[in-house]
């Protein structure tokens, strides 16, 4: 047989004993025939997964066993990575096996719409491993690139407010940590001119494609915002609603924060929490009873017990809080039997619960 052409498993067997079938104790010529070169036996042969002859070798050392087994695997390609995937190192977008700036401007590109990346330059420009590419894997190469190591948890959260002024639109976002970045993905007709006031130390990158208007605000050296309220100010955007925007805000860690959005008196939350008053237990109740409710955002709170006329007859608790859930027992033995409602205020945000107190 020619080397290069595949030799099925039966044609292995069938050599006999000593033979092929024992490929690393060959005792006579039975393997002559398919490996004798220039009237010579080679001591190794290369057999690819396909079981052909790649190469064969007399004399062969450890470097050049190892040069031959590395440019087989590479031939190979993606049949010979582990579990068919990609072996771009996580960042490294333009592949050259190098993190730098030109990552950083393809990142950008991509999340701008302007450049989109494919297969394994995508797998590696997601470094947070979310499915998503965006602000927060770009201030993640950011830290990469400049070599700086991760900050506690911040687990930070902002309010943003959608204001008109005239014919413009402003962003107001008021968070509780330091922002290093942000991404605005906003719906229009047309080009929206979106800037950020002062921050002169943050670029800013914007794109308009397909009715869809891509903003981004980040440090290339992870600098944060100037104050922890930014305003971002969109000319000609007094007609927009806050449900045409898709905004993400990032701390230093490249973590997203929670946030609470509002516009004319409508509210949203995004993050693992949001604005709720559970039900009372028990309920009804002789005398005490567990208020559990949960925070989107850090805020002051009151959470206070009505009568039925409407007057204020207990404070339950009143301070500040942070998000996630919380939990408090109202003791009303004072208070004569009858139905209370129970008032939870954060901010602009105000719910109310139901008690029945029977003794």
């Amino acid at each position: 047989m020619d080397p290069g052409q595949p030799y099925s498993c039966t044609q292995w067997g069938n050599m006999p004993n000593g033979g092929s079938s024992q490929m690393v104790e060959d005792t006579g010529y039975d393997i002559w025939t398919l490996f004798e070169s220039q009237s010579a036996t080679p001591s190794t042969v290369f057999i690819t997964h396909e079981m052909q002859v790649y190469d064969m070798m007399n004399g062969a050392g450890s470097w050049s066993i190892g040069s031959r087994i590395d440019q087989m695997l590479e031939d190979c390609g993606s049949l010979c990575e582990e579990d068919g995937g990609c072996t771009t190192s996580a960042g490294d977008v333009n592949e050259d096996t190098m993190l730098n700036i030109q990552d950083l401007i393809t990142m950008v590109n991509h999340i701008l719409g302007s450049s989109p990346l494919m297969d394994c330059a995508l797998e590696a420009a997601d470094m947070n491993a979310d499915g998503t590419v965006n602000i927060q894997d770009l201030i993640s190469l950011v830290n990469t690139i400049l070599g700086s190591a991760r900050s506690a948890e911040l687990n930070g959260s902002a309010k943003v407010e959608y204001l008109t002024s005239g014919r413009d639109m402003i962003l107001k976002i008021k968070s509780d940590i330091d922002i290093a970045g942000l991404q605005i993905s906003l719906i229009n007709d047309s080009q929206l001119d979106i800037e950020i006031k002062d921050n002169s130390h943050i670029n800013q990158e914007s794109n308009f494609t397909g009715g869809m208007n891509r903003y981004l605000a980040y440090s290339m050296f992870n600098q944060p915002f100037d104050s922890r309220t930014t305003e971002l100010l969109i000319h000609s955007g007094a007609n927009l609603e806050m449900d045409d925007f898709q905004l993400i805000v990032a701390d230093i860690n490249g973590d997203d924060l929670y946030l609470s959005h509002s516009q004319k008196g409508k509210t949203y939350q995004t993050g693992p929490h949001s604005f709720e008053l559970a039900d009372l237990y028990p309920n009804p109740f002789n005398p005490s009873t567990q208020i559990s409710f949960s925070l989107p955002i850090n805020d002051f709170v009151k959470l206070s017990a009505y009568d039925v006329r409407g007057n204020e007859v207990d404070v339950i608790f009143e301070g500040a809080q942070g998000v996630g859930q919380h939990s408090y027992t109202w003791n009303a033995s004072s208070l004569p039997s009858g139905v209370y409602y129970i008032r939870l205020q954060a901010g602009e945000l105000i719910t109310s619960q139901k008690a029945l107190l029977v003794k």
